[in-house]
């Protein structure tokens, strides 16, 4: 089961990165044609506007790289008993993968949330084993088991 949520977040990310370099593209066309046909201050704004844009999303691509490289490094036919990076984590209330950040995935009728090991939830689950509990939120969670 790793290995498929695992391929899941690492296709997430990649379309994710597609779409960023799609939208970058169609800004740097549309700056090309705003600068055939427009004049004065209302070109100025344009391009300032689209250069904001540009900048915006070459931010987001680099933060996608970034996240693509850290899952990239994960390796899912390691058998973990403790919480850490690349840890499958079950509990009473739910199925927690510590990777990055993506929120829930479903796969094959099974739940599970791709959690960052710096976010509160997954900074709680790091080092814990199988009978530990974490408390946050109000909500307590019971690991019944680490894969």
């Amino acid at each position: 089961m790793k290995r498929k949520i695992l391929t899941s977040c690492l296709q997430q990310v990649s379309d994710k990165l597609k779409s960023l370099k799609s939208a970058i593209a169609d800004l740097q066309e549309s700056a090309g044609e705003d600068s055939k046909s427009s004049v004065g201050d209302k070109y100025e704004t344009s391009r300032a506007m689209i250069h904001l844009e540009q900048e915006n999303l070459m931010t987001q691509y680099n933060e996608m790289i970034k996240v693509h490289g850290l899952l990239s490094q994960i390796r899912s036919d390691t058998v973990l008993d403790v919480g850490m990076v690349g840890a499958l984590i079950e509990t009473n209330n739910g199925n927690f993968y510590i990777s990055v950040g993506l929120g829930k995935i479903d796969l094959d009728g099974y739940s599970v949330f791709a959690i960052a090991p710096n976010s509160p939830i997954g900074s709680a689950f790091l080092g814990k084993k199988v009978g530990e509990k974490i408390e946050l939120n109000g909500r307590d969670y019971t690991i019944t088991k680490i894969q």
